[in-house]
This record gives structure tokens, sequence and C-alpha cells, in this order.
């Protein structure tokens, strides 16, 4: 690749990774000595490596996880979970369905009382109560759902804060990592020669 074309694609990859790190996206991007740009997206969102050329080099993300028992399994068990979350926070960066859906509900109910009273030589009293009741109920539900697949999903550190009492797992997906996953899935489907 020659200079112009270097300079080109640095200037790609730098201008989409500013137009997410705006004010009103956040995200903090910064570009390294080797030429890559790295793009942190929010407090506790993946990271993105961009190479010079403005494809991606690999992605990752890191999720800490709170362990009631710090034992060993307490501590597995934990970092298992963090896993899981972190992968989980990479599907939901690249696609996620979000549903938003109001309920109200009204209920009225009339109810209608009549007591009759009698005493001995007098006449009968009649009383009429008429009692409404209105219930109304607002209900609101706001989820969001993702799911994706990942290839070449590598666990990249794990560990345990005592002080925080806390269990992290940092994963990632790099371009290496997706064509080692390629080159085995390849190897296993096609058929003996």
């Amino acid at each position: 690749m020659n200079q112009r074309a270097h300079t080109a694609a640095l200037l790609v990859a730098a201008t989409i990774v500013v137009g997410f790190a705006g004010p009103t996206l956040g995200g903090d991007a910064s570009v390294q000595g080797d030429g890559t740009t790295t793009w942190q997206a929010g407090v506790d969102g993946v990271e993105i490596v961009w190479n010079p050329d403005g494809s991606v080099k690999r992605i990752y993300s890191r999720y800490g996880q709170p362990v009631e028992f710090g034992d060993r399994r307490g501590i597995s068990t934990a970092q298992v979970i963090a896993e899981e979350k972190a992968k989980g926070a990479i599907v939901r960066f690249m696609n996620q369905a979000v549903t938003s859906n109001r309920v109200v509900t009204e209920i009225e109910t009339d109810l209608n009382k009549m007591t009759q009273e009698r005493q001995t030589g007098m006449g009968a009293t009649v009383k009429k109560i008429d009692q409404r009741d209105l219930v109304t109920n607002l209900t609101e539900v706001t989820g969001s759902f993702a799911a994706g697949k990942l290839k070449g999903v590598i666990v990249l550190e794990k560990g345990y804060d005592e002080k925080k009492e806390d269990a992290w797992v940092v994963v990632g997906i790099s371009d290496k990592t997706i064509a080692a996953a390629n080159a085995v899935q390849n190897m296993v489907t096609e058929s003996p020669k």
C-alpha cells in the first residue's frame, strides 16, 4: 500500500471512530503508534481496534461479576458468568432489538345495595346505597433482546479482585481468531479424499 492510500485509509478509520466517539454517543478514541485506532464504547461497552486500512482488527469486552463466597468454586462460577455476559455485550453492541409496550386497563364496577328495616308498629325504612369503584392500571414494559453468532471468541484474561470481591473476564475476537475458526470449521466439514 502506498503512502497516499495508507493515509486515506487512516483518515477513513479515524472518521469512523470520531463519528462514534462524538459527544452524543460517548466513547473514547485514540490512534496508536502502530497506526491502529482504538475506540472504547462508553463506560461498560466493548473496545474495538481498527487496522490502519480501516478494517476491524479485534473487538473485546470485559465484564465483572460479584462473588458471594471467595473460594475456588465461587470464583470459578463468577468467572463463567462474567465470560458469558462479556460475550453478550459484544452481541448487543452488534445487534439489539428493543421493545416498549404500554397497556392501560380500566375497570369500573357499580354496586347497588338496598337494605330494609322494619320495626314493630312502625313503617319500614328503606335505605339505598350506590357505590362505584373505578380502578385504572398503567403497565409499561420495556425490554431488549439480542441474539447473534460469534466466531473465534477466546478468553484473553480472567482474574479476581479480593478487595472488591469481584471476578472478571475479558473475551475477544480478532481477524486472526476468526480466520483460525474458519480454517478449523473447513477442515472438519470437508469430506475425506
